[in-house]
């Protein structure tokens, strides 16, 4: 079982090293989205919480709002955002490895 933790940390590198690979750019993305929990379902959710530095890159933003729907309506799941994290880091040496 993923704990909340691991949730956290695997959301974060996923949605960073996203942004990296589609934009070349590395952003910081700690006050960008929050997680939190459905209360009917109590399932993981990602709230965006955009800042200006998000909002002011309109492509960014896009694609942000998308791979957090993406989680949120539940079209990839755990075993396919740890994938995607694992060739994204595969195809970059640069990028953090997976803990």
């Amino acid at each position: 079982m993923t704990t909340s933790t691991e949730i956290r940390k695997m959301i974060k590198k996923y949605l960073t090293t996203s942004v990296k690979a589609q934009f070349n750019i590395d952003i910081d993305l700690e006050k960008e989205y929050a997680l939190t929990e459905n209360i009917v379902s109590k399932k993981p959710v990602i709230a965006p919480t955009f800042t200006q530095k998000i909002l002011s890159k309109p492509a960014i933003k896009l694609f942000l709002t998308s791979l957090i729907n993406e989680i949120n309506y539940e079209k990839c799941s755990w075993d396919f955002i740890k994938s995607k994290l694992r060739s994204l880091q595969n195809s970059d040496p640069q990028n953090i490895q997976m803990t």
